[in-house]
């Protein structure tokens, strides 16, 4: 990415995708050569021309493909073009559109699957009325934010972070690098705290400026135990199927028990790790400590704390994500099976809070309440923009 303050450009290809497509490419011209050369097998038969010119072709393709394609996007204001283009190491094809017709830089988050992996990518989009500009893919959330941003304070045009679903949160160009704290002074914003929630299970204490919330462990439900049990018990009997008649041998050798039980362990250990993880996370609790200059989040566990902080005048963005997961009331949540809801509480209570930076975001509150996240979330903000 090189950016001026006339001309932006951003380049793709080349780089680790020349080291991958150089195989295709050696064995491709392998295949061409040697049966143009007529090299032939010991029973004297040499491969059709066709298929070697076929065969050794498409592979020569896919690595020339990878080695020499590029694309880019360049937004120049000197001609007030927007141009996207894509060639064999210079540009042979692009498109061209008025710079001031871009409406918004977006964010969005994908998931990838091919047959061997899946991930996640953050595409950065700039939004006209006709195809996108794609702008880069990354793996990481944070580099997405930070090049979003600074596409969008180029372009001078609006954000939108549509990565956590939904609409997305709508930031305008000038206040992309303005803390919660300047645009609620800019704006006169004044959070108005509820009442505390009947039966709120969160503690918390402020004094002298400084406010701590600890959100209890949600504990483990039954229908998280039986989950819990089918992870468990299916990978288990299924070794235990396999293994009895092996154990059952006496005169296997002591070495081959151990290698039979150190393959099970192996076989066992990312199975149960699933399971494992929701019941750490069933009797872990969320500490949050916060000041007018710093922002603080613990997950204590029974063996372990992590802690991530965010200094106060960095967070851009302190969300409420409401999940609209079940109908509240009438005859619709009245049809909604206790199963089902059971699972939609796992996945997230009434809200997640969100603090976001430009360098990290974390999330918390994901077990509470509706009411419970509202008013957690306005006492958070209220110290914070204060």
């Amino acid at each position: 990415m090189a950016m001026h303050s006339e001309r932006y450009e951003n380049k793709s290809g080349g780089g680790c995708l020349i080291l991958f497509g150089l195989p295709f490419l050696g064995a491709g011209l392998a295949i061409m050569v040697f049966g143009v050369l007529g090299l032939k097998d010991d029973s004297g038969n040499g491969l059709p021309l066709y298929f070697v010119i076929l065969f050794g072709g498409i592979f020569a393709a896919v690595g020339a493909g990878l080695i020499f394609s590029r694309a880019g996007v360049i937004f120049d204001k000197r001609t007030n073009q927007a141009i996207k283009w894509w060639g064999l190491l210079v540009p042979m094809k692009q498109t061209v559109v008025p710079l001031d017709a871009m409406k918004e830089v977006t964010i969005t988050k994908e998931v990838r699957r091919s047959d061997k992996s899946t991930y996640t990518v953050y595409p950065v989009r700039v939004a006209h009325d006709g195809d996108p500009f794609e702008i880069c893919e990354p793996r990481d959330y944070q580099k997405a934010r930070q090049e979003a941003e600074e596409v969008a304070k180029f372009l001078n045009v609006k954000l939108r972070d549509a990565s956590g679903g939904g609409k997305g949160v709508v930031r305008p160009a000038a206040e992309l690098d303005q803390s919660i704290r300047e645009k609620a002074k800019a704006k006169g914003e004044v959070v108005e705290i509820p009442t505390t929630p009947a039966g709120s299970r969160i503690k918390h204490m402020l004094s002298g400026g400084k406010l701590t919330l600890e959100v209890p462990a949600p504990g483990v439900s039954p229908v998280m135990l039986g989950i819990v049990a089918m992870f468990c018990l299916v990978p288990v009997g299924f070794m235990a199927f396999f293994m009895k008649d092996f154990f059952n041998i006496d005169e296997a050798p002591p070495l081959f028990r151990v290698f039979f039980i150190g393959f099970g362990v192996l076989f066992l250990a990312p199975v149960l790790f699933v399971p494992g993880r929701m019941l750490l996370q069933g009797k872990s609790r969320e500490k949050i400590t916060v000041t007018p200059d710093h922002f603080e989040l613990s997950l204590v566990s029974p063996f372990w704390t992590r802690s991530k902080s965010i200094p106060a005048n960095e967070i851009e963005e302190f969300e409420l994500i409401q999940l609209d997961r079940l109908p509240e009331g009438g005859g619709d949540a009245q049809q909604v099976p206790q199963f089902v809801k059971s699972l939609a509480l796992m996945a997230g209570g009434g809200g997640t809070i969100m603090a976001r930076s430009d360098k990290l975001t974390v999330t918390f509150g994901r077990m509470l309440s509706r009411e419970e996240a509202e008013w957690m979330h306005a006492l958070i903000k209220r110290v914070l923009t204060s």
